[in-house]
């Protein structure tokens, strides 16, 4: 069973709002056993939605639109859709009921234009009667047109709780799913895509894809079937050998992130850590203290951005910075012991580089970063030449840093190196 989904508004073909509903319903649907045939972007112009919605229905079972239910004059959908199917718009009471019960919600909203969220196509059943931008079903043709709100959690809610409920109902895929997306650092797409294919040679029923998603790269594994037992026993293997061939590039699985993994393996050592950065102006600790629980483990960040900061917060030697400048391994090194000695913690971690665009030098040039980590046994500092804008190589830095910390909590060894190493 084949299904298409239409995402209107215009801030969503200008570029202003990213078209996130549609990717969470499509990959939604994908688990449930469904194909998503097509997404078509449409701005809010009634005879390109109407031209659009008479399209999908000629290919597909089932049709999802999504946006334009609200009831300000850009919100047309309720209008297109039955101009697309020769129905009338007719009010429905028990909305408009609740439209005026709930005039809390929409604070000083015209009663002539709350009234419009009551007018919908003739037939359409109303989704949720519970809430003030619910959705509605309509079937036409034995085609079932879903039209949902565009605000996301409200279409997230009403897509696990009624869309692919009555989809299941009306259409038995057959088809059981499974899927995991796997995120890894330090290695390129063609490289994963080279390592994965010897993998895929001698296992059917199983499908990979690939996606950047800055500065990671993930690796999407899906096995489909009819006997569920199979299908389980195939995606268990391939999972495990992914595992097995990533190695320590392998981040980790769906929600897994570098910060959220090195914290659980802190937590479970009853260990902690202290950041001390440069270059990257907090970046590490402001994703560290992004993670629940955090305070357990983490227990400071600096910013040491000039070299008075990093003499008076961290202890960095006068001397050292005359001798060697602040973008050097033996600043590094410095920066991650005093941090960790300030503290009293038992990891330090420190970051001093020149993100640009300007600052470089001949020997140092921008890009150029000195990563330091410093354990219980010892301190070890790596040189990396990152390239891109100033944000990129901030990023590039950060992630580095924690994927060094996560790969030493997890595997032991003080030494790393990806493919930034200089």
């Amino acid at each position: 069973m084949y299904g298409e989904i239409i995402a209107i508004g215009d801030e969503l073909v200008t570029g202003r709002v990213q078209n996130t509903t549609s990717t969470f319903a499509a990959n939604r649907l994908f688990l449930a056993g469904y194909q998503v045939k097509g997404i078509t972007m449409i701005g809010d112009d009634a005879e390109a939605i109407k031209a659009a919605l008479l399209s999908a229905m000629t290919r597909a079972n089932f049709v999802i639109i999504t946006g334009g239910l609200g009831p300000t004059s850009d919100d047309i959908t309720n209008e297109a859709v039955a101009k697309a199917l020769g129905r009338r718009l007719v009010v429905n009471e028990d909305i408009l009921k609740k439209v005026y019960a709930e005039r809390r919600v929409w604070g000083d909203t015209p009663d002539i234009m709350l009234e419009k969220l009551a007018f919908l196509p003739e037939g359409a059943e109303f989704l949720n009667p519970d809430g003030h931008a619910s959705g509605y079903v309509i079937i036409d043709k034995g085609v079932f047109i879903f039209c949902l709100p565009g605000v996301p959690k409200q279409l997230e809610y009403l897509l696990t709780t009624q869309v692919i409920p009555r989809i299941e109902a009306a259409f038995s895929s057959g088809f059981i799913t499974r899927q995991r997306t796997f995120k890894v650092f330090g290695l390129q797409e063609t490289e994963i895509n080279v390592i994965v294919n010897r993998l895929l040679e001698e296992m059917d029923g199983i499908n990979a894809g690939y996606y950047p998603d800055f500065p990671e790269v993930c690796l999407v594994v899906s096995a489909m079937g009819l006997d569920k037992d199979e299908v389980d026993k195939r995606f268990v293997k391939i999972c495990r050998e992914v595992e097995v061939a990533l190695g320590e590039s392998l981040i980790g699985t769906d929600g897994d992130t570098q910060e959220s993994l090195a914290g659980a393996l802190l937590s479970a050592k009853g260990e902690s850590l202290a950041v001390a950065e440069s270059c990257t102006g907090g970046l590490v600790a402001h994703r560290i203290t992004g993670i629940p629980g955090s305070s357990q483990w983490f227990e400071r960040g600096v910013i040491s951005y000039s070299n008075r900061s990093k003499m008076e917060m961290i202890g960095v030697l006068p001397e050292t910075l005359d001798r060697y400048g602040a973008v050097s391994r033996n600043v590094g090194i410095e920066m991650a012991e005093g941090i960790k000695k300030a503290a009293g913690t038992t990891y330090g971690l420190a970051i001093t580089g020149f993100a640009g665009p300007g600052g470089g030098t001949a020997s140092e040039p921008v890009g150029a970063v000195y990563i330091a980590l410093s354990t219980p046994e010892s301190t070890s500092c790596e040189r990396f030449l990152f390239s891109g804008s100033r944000h990129e190589i901030q990023i590039l830095s950060a992630e580095t840093a924690l994927d060094w910390l996560r790969r030493r909590l997890k595997y032991g060894s003080n030494l790393y190196s990806n493919r930034y190493s200089r």
